[in-house]
């Protein structure tokens, strides 16, 4: 909730308008959701909100990587399971990097051949709530390893972010808020399958997110044939709103490029990228070689030739890296887990 949302809460609840700052600072700033903790609210308050649990999913199943990376199976309160992921790595400078990849979505639309986050269809969006409920689940894990708050933020996780707009900016903009998470822009991360229109709807909101643009292909027939809806869309049309994006806030916009053995990882899938992104301002390209899906029919590139797509990128005056490999034990294609467990049920 927001403050204002918070206060009307509080005040349904019989309490006066200035409690609701206080639980915002409990619920967000500390990151409390046991009542019988926020020490400073009336005892009348703290007996209802413990009647009910403050968060509606819990975890079901966590599985650890051994290199960094624990993925967390949610249960959402009506029975669809959802996915995110704590990825602790270290910098250049010995300080830890803490990121968090959320879903917004259970299922997902879009219906990429290589992801297996589609492959049950979209069962809903989340509420604001579910997407925020998976940062309470992290802040247990790290909590566990004795870690601080996390650096980073990516929205990344099942579903398209921006089929999930009003939610996903509620939430967003809790995170980000001095009365809510306090979690700088510039350290969060929206990922998008490229929706032009909301593309330029989100550059309108006046919060300097990084955007991350799955592209995937050099060519309208080669992305559709791995991304069903760019028939709607089309390669031009996502790369115009990506600059506009750029144009309108200034941020950072990296294209991500799953790369799918015999599909798209060419050389000369690598020179048509290379000239797809000529002359944009400060783009990223980040490789990702693909995590095999059962039953996708697809198969993970060649390690040559992930080093020849990137070295002719490279060539041309690209900006690019190769995402590492980690979690391929915790099934790390996104949904794989989800799917796994969807499937027991």
């Amino acid at each position: 909730m927001t403050p204002d949302q918070l206060r009307d809460a509080v005040v349904a609840l019989g309490q006066k308008p200035f409690v609701a700052k206080q639980l915002a600072q409990w619920l967000y700033e500390k990151r409390e959701t046991d009542p019988g903790k926020m020490s400073n609210l009336p005892a009348a308050l703290r007996e209802k909100l413990a009647a009910q649990p403050l968060l509606t999913s819990r975890v079901i199943e966590a599985d650890d990587s051994g290199e960094g990376t624990t993925k967390l199976a949610i249960r959402l309160h009506d029975g669809p399971i959802i996915e995110c992921v704590l990825m602790r790595e270290e910098n250049e400078d010995g300080s830890a990097r803490l990121t968090a990849c959320i879903s917004t979505q259970a299922g997902c639309a879009m219906g990429c051949t290589f992801c297996a986050s589609g492959m049950l269809g979209l069962k809903r969006n989340l509420t604001a709530g579910e997407i925020l409920e998976q940062f309470y689940h992290i802040d247990a894990l790290l909590k566990k390893d004795g870690l601080s708050w996390l650096t980073n933020v990516v929205v990344m996780g099942m579903g398209e972010p921006l089929h999930n707009f009003d939610n996903l900016m509620q939430a967003l903009t809790i995170l980000n808020a001095d009365w809510g998470f306090k979690f700088g822009a510039r350290r969060i991360t929206v990922s998008t399958v490229g929706l032009p229109d909301k593309i330029r709807e989100l550059a309108k909101q006046g919060m300097q997110f990084n955007l991350a643009i799955s592209l995937h292909a050099t060519s309208d027939k080669q992305r559709t044939k791995l991304i069903p809806t760019n028939v709607a869309t089309g390669l031009a049309n996502i790369i115009e709103a990506a600059a506009d994006y750029f144009s309108e806030t200034k941020r950072e916009v990296t294209f991500e490029y799953t790369l799918v053995g015999g599909e798209n990882d060419s050389a000369a899938d690598a020179r048509r990228l290379a000239e797809l992104l000529r002359g944009f301002p400060r783009a990223n390209v980040n490789l990702i070689p693909m995590n095999p899906v059962e039953g996708s029919g697809l198969i993970a590139p060649t390690t040559q030739a992930v080093e020849e797509f990137t070295r002719i990128l490279k060539q041309a005056g690209v900006n690019v890296h190769v995402r590492k490999k980690r979690g391929r034990a915790v099934q790390a294609a996104c949904g794989q887990l989800r799917l796994r467990l969807e499937q027991q049920f």
